[in-house]
């Protein structure tokens, strides 16, 4: 299998984490939401009464950490399993049939449901409050933002994305699976599935979190190329290869709006995000996949490099080719018994195109020039009596090779812009009429300034010292494009959690692909 055909034309970025990601995650997620509820190792739940003392009724259990299953057909766009297992332990209920307590054994009972994820905005202090961990890491991303762009903190929001536990009931039979054996006697069931259900239940600071997002906030402040400014979120199932089934933040960067059907918009990546042999170690072992579009690299950040180094010339777009060309021309003309006209055009051409499937993009161009001499007779119906047409060019011929460093979280590129220039070459040598006349001997070079030879000679060589000027002036222009990505800054979700390596333009559409890499904190 290849890398993903979804191509971003909807959103400018998505983050697709894969159900093994998800699974490494979770277990510090379990972590802080029990610290949070102030629960042990050993949960036991027996409900207060009215007097305030404990019930007689109910359960201590070693709890399995929360696991959250992505591959879950025909759900809802946001929509995951969630599984609570009871690994041991015992319920105490009451036992109508002889009047009094009982106690039934708890081993390996469990019971998955689905759940909706949703995000909720917060302010450094509430997240604290919720997740310290992850408050710091928004701490330390929004600091070094602010202290690279000089931005103060109010440029940026908080989201966390959390699964909505409020809304499980264990109770109803058509939104969960219970595996609890069936000997267990239905009153120990329904008393467990009521307490479990109880946990569950929870205000704000309760909500168990599955990221947190920190992003810059549209029209406070101008938005470097790679800013997160809005997101939202999609499961998407792959029954075949249930661990590449994915998360995804699908988000749009520097201000620009998020598509306005945007469940639509989700629909239609209908491809899986990651390849499942890069889960196994069969051809990589990642956590997931950091996709960008080509249009928000190339034409936001990449051709604004280009086209300052041009003097401000800008490209036209084509597909996965970015042309850049720039001409002049002027006309020199003399008059006796005949009219002498000579026309020189000069200029370049440059292509930056897109190399799908690789981590490079191919650099091609010419620098050219071309005189044209014509001698016509005076008066209305003059009549064109010589001609001479000389023209050459260089070519241009290079890359722009890409890589990222491995082992960081922070978003950078470092291309290396890599170019060479071709030998001149004679592309038209043309006499005609009293223009081979004049060559041998004429005043007419005296138009152009220059003397020696015969004037076809004069026009070639002239028109190659002509393209040995623009080619100068293109090797100063490339010699200060320095493409350093370092000074945008992009804050990606899943904060310091991951690392970005293994760039490459997707051979299906030439969209920005990196690796994602968890690292646990």
């Amino acid at each position: 299998m290849t890398d993903s055909r979804n191509a971003l034309t909807d959103f400018d970025l998505c983050l697709a984490l894969a159900q093994t990601s998800l699974d490494s995650q979770l277990g510090y997620a379990w972590k802080a939401w029990k610290r949070r509820r102030q629960l042990d190792e050993t949960l036991k739940l027996y409900p207060l009464k009215k007097d305030g003392t404990p019930s007689p009724y109910g359960l201590t259990a070693t709890l399995a950490p929360l696991r959250v299953d992505l591959n879950v057909p025909d759900a809802k766009l946001a929509q995951v399993k969630v599984t609570l297992t009871l690994q041991s332990g015992t319920v105490t209920y009451y036992d109508e049939d002889n009047d009094e307590a009982a106690v039934a054994p708890i081993d390996n009972w469990s019971v998955s449901f689905l759940t909706d994820l949703d995000k909720k905005p917060v302010d450094l202090e509430a997240l604290r409050a919720i997740d310290p961990a992850g408050a710091q890491t928004a701490q330390n991303l929004i600091g070094s933002a602010m202290q690279q762009a000089g931005l103060p903190d109010d440029v940026f929001s908080i989201e966390y994305l959390f699964l909505e536990l409020t809304n499980a009931n264990l109770l109803m039979a058509d939104n969960h699976d219970v595996n609890i054996p069936p000997d267990v006697p239905q009153a120990a069931r329904v008393k467990a599935l009521s307490l479990l259900g109880g946990l569950l239940q929870s205000g704000d600071s309760d909500d168990f979190l599955l990221g947190t997002v920190v992003r810059r906030n549209a029209g406070q402040q101008q938005l470097p190329t790679f800013a997160l400014t809005d997101f939202v979120f999609d499961v998407h199932a792959v029954p075949e290869a249930p661990a590449a089934s994915t998360l995804s933040y699908l988000g749009a960067l520097a201000g620009r709006p998020l598509p306005a059907d945007r469940d639509g918009a989700r629909v239609a990546l209908q491809d899986r995000w990651i390849d499942p042999a890069m889960l196994d170690g069969s051809k990589g072992l990642v956590s997931g996949l950091l996709a960008i579009r080509k249009e928000v690299f190339v034409d936001n950040y990449l051709m604004p490099q280009f086209a300052k180094a041009l003097g401000g010339l800008q490209p036209q777009a084509d597909g996965l080719n970015r042309r850049f060309q720039r001409e002049e021309s002027q006309s020199n003309r003399s008059r006796d018994i005949i009219d002498h006209i000579i026309d020189l055009t000069k200029g370049f051409e440059l292509n930056v195109a897109i190399r799908p499937g690789s981590a490079s993009m191919d650099v091609t161009g010419r620098v050219y020039c071309s005189f044209i001499y014509r001698e016509h007779t005076l008066g209305p119906a003059g009549m064109e009596t010589a001609k001479l047409d000389a023209a050459g060019e260089a070519p241009i011929t290079g890359s722009v090779a890409l890589s990222t460093p491995g082992g960081t979280s922070a978003f950078r590129l470092d291309p290396q812009f890599d170019y060479s220039f071709g030998d001149f070459h004679t592309t038209r040598n043309e006499a005609s009429g009293f223009g081979k006349v004049e060559e041998a001997f004429s005043e007419i070079p005296k138009l152009l300034g220059i003397t020696g030879g015969t004037l076809l000679e004069i026009m070639t060589r002239s028109a190659s010292d002509i393209v040995g000027e623009l080619e100068s002036g293109l090797r100063q222009a490339f010699s200060k494009l320095e493409l350093d990505l370092s000074q945008h800054s992009f804050v990606p979700p899943g904060g310091g959690a991951f690392a970005f390596q293994n760039f490459r333009f997707s051979g299906e559409t030439g969209d920005l692909l990196l690796d994602a890499i968890y690292k646990a904190p």
